[in-house]
């Protein structure tokens, strides 16, 4: 039997090797003649550089940098040699504040424009970036001016680009050396940059963000969007992706000559290859924290269940807690789905040992599923 295992990162408690690794460690101990392969997947959020340690011909780079809130720190990016793959939520990421500290209006993209002028300034051929993950909105202005654009006011004043400074801008001039190599931009979700269903409604309350502040970088943005408009004449709200930590792609995209956006489960999928690998699967286990209706849409699981649905292979689901109603869970004609809180005794424990409930589902999915005792 070939086993593909094939998950996302069960957030706050799993990378998504180490939820693979658990979940093979628990077949094999049931049936060592089980041939499992470990597929770590991400769509193009945070993680995803966990996911391309895993494949070959990927190096570390450190580098000395800030997180959101201008404190210095040491990351890393990684490259292939012509391409570095730099991941948002590495230096401007939400992991890096505690709860009191989420300031939307504060919080910047500088330390990821350090990462992307340090692989500029190495000679690195195209930027990959990947920009789940965030804790800001400052539309990547904060990456821009890490690379020598300016922020004017109507005094013609200079500004930090933040959410707080959104409003203020007036004027944006670029570096009298522009960069122009392409800049990849992949994206796990869809949004556009402002309005129902933009950056600060959807994002913002999760960033510390009451509903003032919505308001507030809603008229922001769209004052943004038609200066943008009006100087680069580029529109930067229409495209899916627009609104993507906090704006990242749009900001972007209206500024650089050479943007790219990409969908980040689709980039991830070519580059481990793993249409091939459930083609010579006999059964594909998908797994992330949270099954839910967003699961669906773009994310790793719904797009791992489309690409096995085409192909007629099984497919399980293991989810740290799963939201869907038992008839969204029928249309998917699932194997089976686990959930790893109906082993533990609460959500923390759930959260603190998921390795091991990990693990005893494996078993059970040998036993089960590939006709083990």
């Amino acid at each position: 039997m070939n086993v593909l295992i094939a998950c996302d990162k069960f957030k706050g408690s799993l990378n998504a090797l180490s939820v693979c690794g658990s979940i093979a460690d628990g077949i094999n101990e049931n049936d060592k003649n089980i041939n499992c392969t470990l597929l770590p997947l991400a769509d193009g959020g945070d993680g995803t550089l966990d996911v391309l340690q895993n494949q070959s011909g990927y190096n570390k780079k450190f580098v000395s940098t800030i997180d959101p809130l201008h404190r210095k720190i040491e990351t890393y990016y990684l490259t292939n040699g012509k391409s570095a793959f730099i991941e948002l939520a590495k230096s401007s990421g939400i992991v890096h504040l505690k709860h009191d500290e989420l300031d939307i209006l504060s919080t910047t993209t500088i330390g990821t424009g350090q990462l992307i002028k340090n692989a500029i300034d190495n000679g690195h051929k195209e930027i990959v970036l990947s920009v789940g993950g965030s804790c800001s909105n400052d539309l990547g202005f904060g990456i821009a001016h890490a690379l020598g654009y300016t922020f004017l006011n109507v005094k013609g004043e200079k500004l930090i680009p933040n959410g707080k400074n959104l409003e203020f801008i007036s004027e944006i001039n670029k570096p009298d050396n522009s960069y122009d190599i392409p800049i990849v931009i992949l994206c796990d979700v869809e949004n556009p940059l402002y309005g129902e269903n933009g950056a600060a409604n959807i994002y913002g309350p999760q960033k510390g963000a009451d509903k003032e502040t919505i308001v507030k970088l809603n008229s922001s943005m769209e004052k943004i969007s038609a200066l943008i408009l009006k100087q680069f004449d580029k529109d930067i709200n229409s495209f899916k992706g627009a609104g993507a930590a906090g704006g990242v792609p749009a900001g972007l995209f209206g500024l650089f000559p050479n943007v790219i956006i990409k969908n980040g489960f689709e980039f991830i999928s070519q580059v481990t290859k793993l249409d091939e690998k459930i083609t010579t699967s006999d059964l594909v286990i998908t797994g992330e924290g949270q099954f839910d209706s967003q699961s669906l849409q773009g994310k790793v699981v719904g797009q791992v269940i489309k690409l096995c649905q085409k192909q007629n292979t099984p497919v399980v689901v293991i989810s740290g807690q799963t939201i869907l109603n038992d008839e969204e869970t029928v249309s998917l004609a699932l194997k089976e789905v686990y959930q790893v809180i109906n082993y533990a005794d609460d959500v923390n424990d759930s959260l603190t040992n998921c390795g091991q409930y990990l693990k005893l589902i494996g078993k059970e999915i040998a036993s089960s599923h590939l006709g083990s005792t």
